[in-house]
């Protein structure tokens, strides 16, 4: 009744204390009572912290173009949305290294408030290094391609592989036994840069060959077979010729090659080195790009071999910097949550994860792709375990069908009879 004592002390002293006066100013106290809990009410729908009504404070950010998105839980989680955004986008240029900073910085704590978790620590600059938040330009990707996409490698193919970085890429090429019989002194060549690199050595079932740059020196090669160094049975040359002038003087030092950017023509087919075995699989002379493998009404006839079947298969990795790209890295490592909540709290952490990946994203600027990824606490046991073999094993024999005596062979005076003999 705050209204009606009001009314009451603007009358005179003699009519305050009437009961008429008095029920007459409580009718109207009551009324101007609800008018102003309703202004209140109004009051605190236009006031965005204070609004408890989450279409209100969706209302109000309209007009910033902000819109609820579907992986906000509630009002605290929209809230902090909103003015994470606005603080990168308005006062702090959106596109900035300390604008995005600030927004990943703001609903990263507003949202872990919001939702009773912590998993990120509060950020406070960028860091240089991995240990701790980083902000990386054009990151790395590892890519990969197998050659061909499914069975194995026939001599003398042409195959693409694709390097979409900034910058050429160093690459590792993994050769594989799949055939029956063993492939010989294998030589793949990247045509685009002129780089090719013979292993003077056999390729059985199973087996797997690794020519990759070494870990001690990048710009080196360095061969594995199976856990086994063979690096001194590689050949490298930068500049290979192909044709009967080929293949040219081989590179003193095993160097590294790389993918240029964009198409890069990568060439396979056995060839011929000295003190290797491989006669009649192997190739004795340099070919060169117009010879292939026969095939009926599609290759010409005196730029053909006869059809040798894929003994290996390859797969090709590279490491390419990613442009127009950047990456927001966060250890996450841990997650705390109140007693009991700890299934919430999983569903809430990957909600912060799509809310920093989305405002990111739409902060970096046009035509610039955005990740953020929270790092997990991971570890990590490489095996070098793969198969080679299938057991048990079945052998099958086969020979000629007739007499069981030996052929004729010839005739030797006083060995053998004159009936089973041929003159030689």
């Amino acid at each position: 009744m705050m209204r009606a004592d009001a009314v009451l002390e603007h009358l005179p002293t003699l009519y305050r204390e009437g009961v008429v006066v008095g029920a007459f100013a409580g009718t109207w106290g009551v009324q101007l009572d609800g008018l102003d809990e309703a202004g209140v009410s109004v009051q605190r729908a236009h006031w965005f912290d204070s609004t408890p009504d989450l279409d209100e404070a969706v209302a109000l950010a309209a007009l910033l173009d902000i819109a609820p998105e579907p992986f906000h839980a509630g009002l605290g989680e929209f809230r902090a949305w909103v003015h994470a955004m606005v603080r990168a986008r308005l006062q702090l240029g959106a596109v900035t290294r300390e604008a995005l900073r600030v927004l990943v910085a703001d609903y990263a704590e507003g949202f872990q408030q919001a939702a009773g978790i912590r998993t990120v620590a509060r950020i406070d600059a960028w860091s240089p290094d991995a240990r701790g938040p980083q902000l990386v330009d054009n990151p790395t990707r590892v890519q990969d391609a197998r050659l061909p996409d499914s069975g194995g490698w026939e001599p003398l193919a042409h195959l693409a592989v694709d390097n979409r970085g900034l910058d050429p890429a160093e690459w590792a090429v993994v050769l594989r036994g799949t055939g029956p019989a063993p492939e010989h002194s294998p030589l793949v060549v990247n045509r685009t840069t002129g780089h090719a690199v013979l292993f003077r050595g056999t390729l059985a079932l199973g087996q797997r060959l690794t020519i990759a740059p070494s870990a001690a020196d990048r710009s080196l090669l360095r061969a594995d077979l199976d856990g086994h160094d063979v690096t001194d049975r590689l050949m490298v040359w930068t500049g290979l010729t192909a044709g009967g002038d080929g293949p040219g003087e081989p590179a003193a030092q095993l160097t590294a090659g790389a993918l240029a950017r964009g198409q890069n023509d990568l060439w396979f087919l056995p060839l011929a080195t000295y003190d290797a075995p491989g006669l009649g699989r192997y190739l004795l002379a340099m070919a060169d790009d117009t010879l292939s493998q026969a095939r009926f009404d599609t290759t010409a006839f005196d730029r053909s071999l006869f059809a040798q079947p894929a003994l290996v298969s390859a797969r090709v990795a590279w490491v390419e910097a990613q442009p127009a790209t950047l990456e927001v890295r966060l250890h996450a490592a841990t997650l705390t949550s109140p007693p009991g909540e700890t299934e919430d709290a999983v569903l809430a952490r990957g909600r912060l994860e799509a809310g920093l990946d989305a405002a990111v994203d739409r902060t970096s600027g046009a035509g610039i792709g955005a990740d953020v990824v929270l790092r997990a606490f991971t570890e990590r046991q490489p095996g070098e375990a793969h198969l080679v073999g299938v057991w048990p094993r079945t052998f099958r024999a086969a020979g000629p069908t007739g007499a069981d005596s030996l052929p004729d062979a010839g005739a030797t005076f006083d060995v053998t009879d004159f009936d089973d003999s041929v003159l030689s």
